[in-house]
This record gives C-alpha cells, sequence and structure tokens, in this order.
C-alpha cells in the first residue's frame, strides 16, 4: 500500500524517466564486434552508429581523411565535419594497416561501404573473410550493390543521397503543384533520405542476421543498395500509377491517396492537417465555416483522384480560408471536436476530428520541455562551447541504446 501510494504521488514523466534510466543497465549488443569500413560513404557509416548506439563494439578503419572534409558552409568542429561528428559516435577510429585483417577475421560484422570489389582486391572481402570464419556477417552497402550488369557498371560511382535519390526517381515526385513548365523541377527529398533509409536497412538486417547466426551457426552476405533504399516510399506511386494507367507527377501536398493531407499555411505559420475519414472532413468544415463546400467534396472519392485539376479547386478554396485562422484557433477546436467525440458513446462514430497540429521549427523543437523530458538532445563541449547533437530515439527499458562518446569525447544529457 505504502509502494503505491508513493506511485501515485509520483507525476507520469516521473515515472517513465524511472523505467528509461540508463544507468548501470547493459547494452543489447555489448558483446559484439563490428568493423567499419566505409570512407565517405555515410550510408554505411549510419548503420555503423546504430549498431554502437545499442552497443556493439564498433571500429572504423580509414584509409584517408575524405570523410571529415564532408561539412556544410565549410563548418568544422576541430578537424572534422559536421557529418562525420555525428557519425563516430560510440566508434573507435583507427587507420588502415596490413595487420587489419585480423581485426576482420574476429569481428562478428563486417560493414563494407567501399565500391564493390574494393576490398576483394585487398584480400579482405567477403570470399576471403568467409573461408577463414563461416560466421562472419558481411554487409555490403553500395550505389547498385554487388550484383547485376549495373552493379559492375557503376562500381566506381560515388555513393552520395543526391545520386541515389536521381537514380530511384523519387525526387520527379517532389514539388509544387501549381509550378508548371520551366518552374517545375525535381526536388532532393530533406537530408540524406536515401543515405538514411539505406543505413537503417544495414543495421536491421545485421540484426536479423545474427539472430538467423544464433540458430544456425552461419554468418551470411547482406548485400544493401542505397537506389533500393527508396522503393518502399515509391511503392503507392508506383502501384497507383498503374491503376490509374498514367505515371504520377509531383503532387505536393494535394495527394490522391488522401486529401486533405499536408502542410497548410495559416495566419501566423503553417500547420499539418488531414481528414482521414469523411466526418473528419466535414467537422474541418465546421470548424472554417465552409459549409458550402460539402456538397461537391461530401466523400472520400470525391476528394480522391487522379484528376489534379479538379483537386485544385478544393485546395485552393481551403488555403483561401485557413489563412484567416490562427494555429491555436484551429488547434483548439479540433480537440473541441475529439472531446464531443469522445463524450458521445451512441453516435461517437459518427461525429469526426480534423488532424491539426503545429508545424514546428527548429527553433521551437530545442525551447520545448518534451524533448528535454526525453533527453533528445545531447551536450558536447568542444573549445568551450556546447553543442547540441541529436540522441538516439531508441528508448529502451532493460537495454537502453545510448551514445557516450564522440570523437573520443564524453556526451551528457
Amino acid at each position: 500500500m505504502i509502494l503505491f501510494l508513493r506511485v501515485r504521488k509520483m507525476s507520469r514523466d516521473e515515472i517513465l524517466k524511472n523505467i528509461f534510466m540508463e544507468d548501470e543497465k547493459p547494452f543489447a549488443l555489448q558483446d559484439v564486434k563490428v568493423v567499419e569500413i566505409c570512407s565517405e560513404n555515410f550510408a554505411a557509416a549510419i548503420a555503423g552508429s546504430l549498431l554502437a548506439e545499442v552497443g556493439a563494439k564498433v571500429t572504423r578503419i580509414e584509409f584517408d581523411d575524405e570523410a571529415k572534409n564532408i561539412t556544410p558552409f565549410g563548418v568544422k568542429v576541430e578537424d572534422s565535419g559536421i557529418p562525420y561528428l555525428v557519425e563516430t559516435r560510440n566508434k573507435e577510429i583507427i587507420r588502415y594497416e596490413e595487420k587489419v585483417k585480423d581485426l576482420l577475421l574476429s569481428a562478428d560484422i563486417v560493414i563494407d561501404g567501399m565500391p564493390p570489389g574494393y576490398l576483394d582486391d585487398l584480400g579482405i572481402g567477403y570470399r576471403q573473410l568467409y573461408e577463414l570464419n563461416p560466421r562472419i556477417i558481411y554487409v555490403a552497402v553500395s550505389p547498385f550493390g554487388h550484383f547485376t550488369s549495373k552493379a559492375k557498371e557503376f562500381k566506381n560511382l560515388p555513393d552520395s543521397d543526391l545520386t541515389a535519390q536521381a537514380y530511384n526517381g523519387y525526387p520527379t515526385l517532389i514539388g509544387n503543384p501549381y509550378l508548371t513548365d520551366k518552374h517545375s523541377y525535381p526536388l532532393k527529398a530533406g537530408i540524406w533520405a536515401a543515405w538514411t533509409m539505406a543505413g537503417v536497412n544495414a543495421a536491421v538486417a545485421s540484426i536479423i542476421a545474427l539472430i538467423e547466426r544464433s540458430k544456425s551457426g552461419k554468418g551470411q552476405f547482406i548485400d544493401i543498395a542505397t537506389n533500393d533504399a527508396l522503393v518502399v516510399i515509391n511503392a503507392f506511386p508506383i502501384i497507383i500509377g498503374f491503376l490509374f494507367n498514367k505515371p504520377r507527377g509531383r503532387f505536393g501536398t494535394v495527394d490522391y491517396i488522401l486529401y486533405p493531407f499536408g502542410y497548410y499555411r495559416v495566419k501566423d505559420g503553417y500547420i499539418a492537417l488531414a481528414t482521414p475519414t469523411d466526418a473528419d472532413f466535414r467537422s474541418l468544415l465546421k470548424i472554417i465555416k465552409r459549409w458550402d463546400l460539402e456538397p461537391d467534396w461530401r466523400y472520400s472519392l470525391d476528394r480522391i483522384s487522379d484528376d489534379l485539376d479538379r483537386i485544385k479547386i478544393l485546395d485552393e478554396e481551403l488555403n483561401k480560408t485557413l489563412k484567416n485562422f490562427t494555429t491555436e484557433e484551429l488547434i483548439r477546436a479540433a480537440r473541441r471536436a475529439r472531446r464531443i467525440k469522445m463524450l458521445g458513446k451512441l453516435i461517437g462514430r459518427f461525429l469526426g476530428e480534423p488532424v491539426i497540429v503545429k508545424l514546428n521549427t527548429l527553433k521551437d523543437v530545442l525551447e520545448e520541455e518534451h524533448w528535454r523530458t526525453r533527453k533528445a538532445f545531447l551536450a558536447l563541449k568542444v573549445d568551450e562551447k556546447e553543442i547540441l547533437i541529436p540522441n538516439t530515439p531508441i528508448k529502451m527499458s532493460e537495454t537502453p541504446a545510448r551514445i557516450i562518446k564522440i570523437l573520443n569525447r564524453e556526451v551528457k544529457t
């Protein structure tokens, strides 16, 4: 009873903080050895970083300093670029030398981010390592993988997020649908969308291979192509292209799977808005006082179409009206609709609530207590200056992921 009363006195945040405390808890992969050789292939480096966050002992082997020089606007922390700074978390860094083969043979996982065949020519590729250690898990990350004629043709293509997106075709789907002709052009998807996706795929595949090895005793070759990595994002455009019998264009927020669904300008900034059901859409019309739109756009099939010109009619009306409301007004109205829906036990399923949230700036994010509670950022002290860097997003109660060091410097939450 006393324990129960103590728990009742604690706030929800305090209880969760205690559950996810990191002190003295083991890492999930603390006995796993990983060797990463990838130069400036940051997709492979991301895979190593993710494994290091969950406790693998990751040793990064370097041939040169090229990766250190990649950085926006020439900004460096001491002699390291920002991407290198972030992706060396929890890693030991050594230079390449002949005796590195012994280190590779003792590894559980080898991450190869070099051009296909490069390590094989040095005598430390998958063929040579597997012959001496059949339990080895070898993860290769390259533009087009290690097989097919295209992989051979482009094996020396520098692996970059830009080229991966270009060969995948994803940028052709991104852009403002209101811009045409010379103003309509492909847009790169954010920062390192392909590289990050490829790195996550490589890390997940490595862990799957570890689980399989624990049952079979056998290692395996894992082949990740950065140009394959965005296929999961392309799934809907490809399928819908077949259904509509024409390619998808740059629809932007004018989505033909769900509408409205995207970012919209309001009086004091931007919001994310979605109405998954017909009831949600009618609730939105009630909030913005646009019942005149209801007859023509009542049902989902009225708002899901391959006819971009038709959808633009509704899109323009919503954009015109939403600019008259503040973010807080819209969010407050959406919450009120949610409360009414929850109270109506019998008719609640017929009531709607549009999804409306504020689109935050990075400044907004850093100022919110929520992110400090979740320890979303870490502080790194360099030359008497404190730098904030992203923490791992993986929260685990028993074997928490965590970042201990970057460039051999301790970090603090």
